[in-house]
């Protein structure tokens, strides 16, 4: 079976985005990009909710890198009961039962799964116990208000830290399995 993992950046109060969507204040250099470089090896598949498919696919395709190559090359879902179409290369618009879409993708052959961002959509798989990996790249700065990664979280989730990494720019790499209650 395919793990899930989700990979977000996050300040240090727990957002992901500015009120207004913003992600400039993401803290991205050489160790980081080196860290993206090395465990995007494992990825097979790509999750989005609309938002965040949204602004990535007005992003990478006119972006260029060994990430770029990565994000444009990799197989992508994109979850939405609104968007009509989903033109980005190699991604699949889903309308229907997310969930059980997921079931699904995790039964197939292929590389590890990964969700960027897509709070929402990560809360709904998250309720349903099916993210495997937690990995969060925690930036050095108070945003006071924003997004919250983690919101809709229906009850608690105990997680087990199975590796860090500090970075010199001050972010620091957690990565976190969830735990039986």
């Amino acid at each position: 079976m395919r793990k899930i993992i989700m990979w977000d950046m996050v300040s240090v109060d727990g957002f992901f985005e500015t009120p207004d969507h913003d992600i400039s204040w993401f803290v991205f250099e050489d160790e980081l990009a080196a860290y993206i470089g090395e465990t995007q090896m494992e990825a097979g598949t790509l999750l989005f909710g609309r938002a965040t498919y949204e602004t990535m696919a007005a992003y990478w395709p006119a972006a260029e890198g060994d990430i770029a190559t990565f994000m444009n090359g990799i197989e992508k879902f994109v979850f939405s009961r609104t968007l009509k179409s989903a033109d980005w290369h190699n991604t699949t618009l889903v309308s229907g039962d997310a969930v059980a879409q997921v079931e699904r993708l995790k039964e197939l052959d292929g590389g590890t799964i990964f969700i960027f961002g897509s709070a929402d959509f990560a809360a709904t798989l998250t309720a349903k116990g099916l993210v495997d990996e937690y990995r969060l790249g925690i930036n050095p700065v108070l945003l006071g208000k924003g997004v919250p990664l983690f919101q809709n979280i229906p009850e608690r989730t105990n997680l087990k830290l199975t590796h860090t990494r500090p970075l010199k720019s001050g972010v620091v790499i957690l990565h976190y399995q969830p735990q039986s209650a």
